[in-house]
């Protein structure tokens, strides 16, 4: 059988460069190119010297692991026992997850006789389960949607780090909805200061007047405002903003009697603020469904630690 190494070993330095990437990307942690084109190339050396007589160096798992800690030493440096350590599992975890990956793809297009055969536990015919073409095409696509589902994840997390429990009351109704902190939401009113929250209407149609909704779409003076029941006209407040366009325009909100958040295990009340509703929904995934001004957090009053 004919092995043409020079193509196993290029192909091998690209894998481990990719593998070192997304390690890197994972734990967000800067390397540079040489460093990291450096830990590739000791890791693509593993091909050279299986065909050596220092192949049972790297044939033992304890021989593995040592060679594994050359390699992340030397792409990522030592700075801490724990970073370190990190860096290493991440990098077995990236390798891993894509292996598997490209196991399952390849394991997706073949029968049951390829791998009942010999050729599969036959580690001499070299490439195999993988088989070459798996590995081409596979592994790019594997590699970016791996980043993908990490980016995904990362952001789930920061978006879970800002997401807070609300409780909304007008007299005797009682809105309870997800909320996220939002750090750009920086209209107020200007004439009272009271900043200005969000809330969607899926979670508010059936106590909120028809009419709060059909603000967003409708100009001010198109409002039906005089039909409302109860104290609701009483609560209406315009808040003037600029679009992104630069146009001036304004805003219906209306005042509630108090604003509740849960947040980090604090209770926080808010006497002073508006509550703009909206006929869209706020959240594509569905994770929240209002909008919170960042200081109504800053100048709100600590009730209570929340249970």
């Amino acid at each position: 059988m004919v092995v043409y190494l020079d193509a196993v070993w290029v192909l091998n330095l690209l894998i481990d460069a990719c593998l070192l990437k997304l390690t890197a990307l994972m734990l967000k942690r800067q390397t540079s190119w040489i460093h990291l084109w450096s830990g590739a190339l000791i890791a693509s050396a593993v091909v050279l010297i299986l065909f050596t007589p220092a192949a049972f160096l790297v044939d033992h798992p304890i021989g593995k692991l040592i060679y594994s800690v050359i390699i992340i030493f030397v792409t990522f440096g030592f700075h801490r026992i724990t970073v370190f350590l990190q860096n290493l599992a991440a990098f077995y975890f990236t390798a891993f997850a894509i292996g598997g990956g490209l196991f399952a793809v390849h394991y997706f297009f073949q029968d049951g006789s390829f791998y009942a055969s010999n050729r599969f536990l036959n580690t001499m015919n070299y490439g195999d389960p993988i088989s070459w073409m798996t590995v081409i095409i596979g592994f790019p696509m594997l590699w970016f949607f791996s980043k993908k589902r990490l980016d995904q994840t990362v952001t789930r997390k920061w978006q879970s780090s800002t997401i807070a429990d609300v409780i909304v009351r007008f007299s005797d109704i009682t809105i309870e909805a997800k909320a996220m902190i939002d750090s750009g939401n920086k209209l107020s009113d200007p004439l009272t200061q009271a900043p200005v929250m969000f809330l969607s209407k899926e979670v508010c149609q059936e106590n909120v007047p028809e009419v709060f909704f059909q603000a967003e779409k409708a100009p001010a003076g198109s409002l039906d405002l005089e039909n409302l029941t109860g104290d609701w006209k009483n609560r209406v407040a315009w808040v003037p903003y600029r679009a992104v366009d630069g146009t001036s325009r304004m805003t219906l909100a209306v005042r509630p009697d108090q604003v509740l958040i849960k947040y980090e295990g604090k209770r926080i009340e808010c006497t002073k603020s508006l509550v703009a509703f909206v006929d869209h929904s706020l959240s594509s995934s569905g994770d929240f469904s209002s909008i919170l001004h960042p200081d109504m957090l800053l100048h709100g009053k600590m009730i209570e630690t929340a249970s």
